[in-house]
């Protein structure tokens, strides 16, 4: 059954979150392992997980202030743009997407859906584009005023972390078994550390980095993390040994380990995030002889993040 966020409001994105349904995994590729996934990419085929969570309180905030147009930065395969565009569509705000480097002849097909989406596309040399964190970074394109809400890359900002616990919440209050770990993807690292944070001592969290920047994914799971922590709970696990080479890069192995687990589950996984949490787990599992003993009969939740639109990416040309 396909569902879509259909309305605008805390109440009707709670109870969407509530309705994701967890999937028990029986695979050869992970023998002994009680494997879970929630199937956080059927909270709607577009603005979906991980992204879904850290706009509500973006898009939530900015009607409430007024604001008609949200305005956001990412690369030419980024979810957030494309989540971004999506909610502007569905939900009635004028989107603007900052996008790093020159505007090439032919567009991702990600930036295709996003102008189809309705948003607006300014393109910035990558100069300029590394200055984004910085104050004045709006007014220098022109994008200063009342009418703007702004979200950061990835959508790491206060309003996408209160997401990201409601997320935590959620997953507390409906998980079906005891989880002993719970698995997902990193790129910011708000999502791994606000979750975290929210989970506690609950049910440990392990992140996987898909891309090279092992001290300042740490650093912002770190931050966001130790914001609001009720208890003394450790930074996660992240490891950072299996992005392939990098963001969006894949290579033969992760492709197999896809194809392996989609044939035996019936679910789709993207090889920018989920895939490679996939191929972690079991590198963990099967070669790591002391930690397969301790993985047998244990219990672990993979968060499915969602982006399947991404996978267009790992084709191109």
């Amino acid at each position: 059954m396909i569902r879509y966020l259909t309305e605008l409001s805390m109440e009707a994105f709670t109870e969407a979150a509530r309705n994701v349904p967890y999937q028990q995994v029986e695979s050869e590729l992970f023998p002994g392992v009680d494997l879970w996934i929630r199937r956080d990419d059927l909270i709607d085929p577009i603005i979906s997980g991980n992204k879904a969570y850290k706009l509500i309180f973006n898009l939530l905030e900015a009607r409430e202030q007024g604001k008609d147009t949200i305005v956001t930065c990412g690369g030419a395969w980024s979810n957030h743009i494309h989540a971004t565009a999506a909610a502007g569509q569905r939900f009635g705000f004028k989107t603007i997407g900052i996008i790093r480097g020159e505007r090439p002849p032919v567009l991702s097909a990600m930036l295709q859906d996003t102008e189809r989406f309705g948003m607006e596309l300014r393109f910035v040399s990558r100069t300029i584009y590394r200055k984004r964190a910085e104050e004045g970074f709006w007014a220098q394109l022109g994008l200063s005023g009342e009418r703007y809400w702004y979200v950061p890359e990835g959508g790491a900002n206060e309003q996408g972390a209160r997401g990201v616990e409601i997320w935590g919440q959620v997953i507390r209050e409906t998980c079906p078994v005891t989880m002993d770990e719970c698995w997902l993807a990193c790129g910011t690292g708000l999502t791994l550390g606000a979750l975290s944070s929210s989970l506690e001592l609950s049910m440990p969290c392990v992140g996987v980095a898909v891309l090279r920047a092992d001290k300042s994914i740490s650093d912002a799971v770190h931050n966001w993390g130790s914001r609001n922590r009720r208890a003394v709970v450790p930074d996660p696990e992240i490891i950072t040994d299996a992005h392939h080479g990098g963001y969006g890069k894949t290579t033969e192995s992760l492709r197999r380990n896809i194809h392996q687990l989609e044939d035996s589950t019936g679910v789709r996984f993207d090889h920018v995030y989920t895939a490679k949490v996939i191929w972690a787990l079991k590198k963990r599992y099967l070669n790591d002889a002391p930690r397969r003993s301790y993985m047998r009969h244990r219990s672990v939740l993979l968060i499915h993040t969602g982006g399947l639109q991404g996978i267009r990416g790992m084709y191109k040309k």
